[in-house]
């Protein structure tokens, strides 16, 4: 427990990349009386219950797998499914019972089970935070912001997907189904049901949740970064980006670590050299990339030789980048310019390897926190 608790702020994140830009909610549970105990039963939680996570998905590339795996043919289609504020419409004394459910699945004593269940109880009662000077329980739902909401999270959508989702696979009425947190992904067969139906009984598990549906337009859909176009035959990927999206990333003069300058076209060519997509897809998001690097001042020989080096490490054999990455052990400086390197570079030949934090970030530039730096590093 916290020596010192006081009850945990909210704070309202706009979701910049939706339309109408509608508010997250997040609480600060750091300083909250329960933090310290939720971390630890976060991990024993993952632990003792074991979950299956059979229709869960970590990335893109796993939706992409498992789609060219798939027979498709006429008769397929596909919708997605977002769950409306997820975390905080979430029933506390259904989470205690599916906990239960699945810590009794795997056969635990019983007095850890009751001790587990006892100790959960009192966190998702703790449930309180302040704004504005003002205190506030609501009575039902997990904060987002706390480090166990996830698992929470987990623990009882995997239970009603054990409950409701198994024998619709099993009819073979849904071919695929996959979730991200709270974005779905179904491919259905439209001789044995209907996108209606589907959204309907799914709609009608748990009354506190709320499903979205979206269905194909012109046979294509959008599902995380993926746009999936199905034909009579086979799925065509190519790479989504959501109508509000804004190519800004770190300039390239920003007083930024290099390595996080390029972070992110590390990550869009990293995409675009993995994902099964078509030849002219590549090519445009290539184009793409090209574009973002002018628009944010990098020059174009600096992300063609990224793009040489991520290909290069890709067709290196798994077992050499794993024993590499192995024989690392990893450090932090703070960054507050490039001469920081004529100490790092002191440790080239050791097998540490450094990671650089900035000493001043977007947030605490608009908080009323201030540092005394002439020349803070961040984004200018």
């Amino acid at each position: 427990m916290n020596i010192k608790p006081t009850a945990p702020h909210l704070n309202a994140y706009v979701k910049t990349h939706k339309q109408d830009k509608p508010i997250r909610p997040v609480v600060n549970s750091i300083p909250a009386s329960s933090y310290k105990i939720a971390k630890l039963l976060n991990k024993k939680l993952q632990s003792l219950t074991n979950l299956p996570n059979t229709y869960t998905t970590k990335n893109s590339q796993e939706v992409t797998q498992e789609l060219h795996n798939i027979q498709t043919d006429g008769n397929y289609k596909l919708i997605t499914l977002d769950i409306k504020d997820l975390y905080v419409n979430l029933p506390i004394q259904s989470i205690i019972r599916t906990t239960r459910f699945w810590l009794n699945k795997e056969n635990h004593d019983k007095i850890i089970t009751e001790q587990v269940l006892y100790i959960l109880e009192i966190i998702l009662k703790q449930n309180y935070f302040q704004y504005n000077h003002q205190y506030y329980q609501p009575n039902k739902g997990i904060a987002m912001g706390s480090p166990i909401s996830s698992t929470l999270a987990e623990i009882y959508l995997q239970y009603l997907e054990e409950i409701y989702i198994k024998h619709w696979m099993k009819s073979r009425e849904i071919i695929m189904y996959k979730r991200y947190v709270d974005d779905i992904l179904i491919m259905y067969d439209q001789t044995k049901t209907d996108e209606t139906t589907i959204h309907n009984t799914i709609h009608n598990t748990d009354e506190n949740l709320e499903f979205k549906m979206t269905a194909e337009e012109n046979h294509i859909i959008s599902y995380l970064d993926l746009s999936i176009n199905r034909k009579p035959s086979h799925i065509e990927l190519d790479i989504y980006r959501k109508p509000t999206h804004m190519d800004i990333i770190i300039h390239f003069s920003s007083n930024h670590p290099y390595d996080h300058k390029l972070a992110a076209f590390r990550y869009y060519i990293n995409r675009m050299i993995t994902l099964p997509i078509t030849e002219q897809a590549r090519k445009q998001e290539w184009r793409n990339i090209i574009i973002t690097a002018h628009n944010n001042g990098f020059p174009e020989p600096t992300i063609q030789k990224l793009r040489t080096k991520l290909m290069n490490k890709r067709n290196q054999p798994q077992e050499t980048q794993q024993s590499q990455q192995n024989r690392k052990k990893w450090i932090n400086f703070t960054y507050y310019g490039p001469t920081i390197r004529k100490i790092t570079n002191l440790f080239n030949h050791t097998n540490l390897q450094i990671a650089f934090r900035p000493t001043n970030t977007t947030y605490q530039q608009l908080s009323q926190r201030r540092t005394n730096s002439s020349k803070p590093s961040g984004i200018y």
